[in-house]
């Protein structure tokens, strides 16, 4: 983790210039500590208080697991023992993954996950096209 950031949302700036942006609220789950258990905090990133400010103090942890659920749901693992979870918002755009040499990333509303990469060779774009073609047209003749 290089960075952490509240700007229009929780952003978390990782290695090899990709970014993470969640707008909706967070679970955070806190290592044990010395004499203090594990502790799940619920955080709303754009209304983060002061008072929840050293608790995001993830500069220099590694990123060691991340994934997104069926639901939309984004599920992040760190080095020191902490760990952030997304639910998908029903009316919002719950989190947002930028990828300089990738694509971006996105739950939409409802837990609508939509990527767009551009690390595939130009060949993949026909593929990506004719399939959701055929998708489109096989489940238009099957409503008919």
């Amino acid at each position: 983790m290089q960075r952490v950031s509240v700007r229009d949302g929780l952003v978390l700036d990782l290695d090899d210039y990709n970014e993470i942006v969640i707008s909706c609220p967070l679970l955070l789950t806190l290592p044990a500590f010395d004499r203090y258990p594990v502790e799940a905090v619920r955080i709303d990133p754009l209304k983060i208080a002061t008072d929840e400010r050293p608790l995001l103090n993830l500069a220099g942890a590694v990123c060691t697991q991340a994934w997104s659920g069926d639901d939309g749901g984004l599920h992040l693992r760190f080095s020191r023992g902490h760990s952030i979870d997304v639910d998908p918002d029903s009316e919002e755009t719950a989190w947002e993954l930028y990828g300089k040499r990738h694509g971006y990333m996105a739950c939409l509303p409802r837990g609508r996950v939509r990527v767009v990469r551009h690390d595939l060779p130009d060949s993949d774009d026909a593929n990506i096209v004719n399939n959701a073609a055929q998708l489109s047209a096989g489940s238009a003749r099957q409503t008919h």
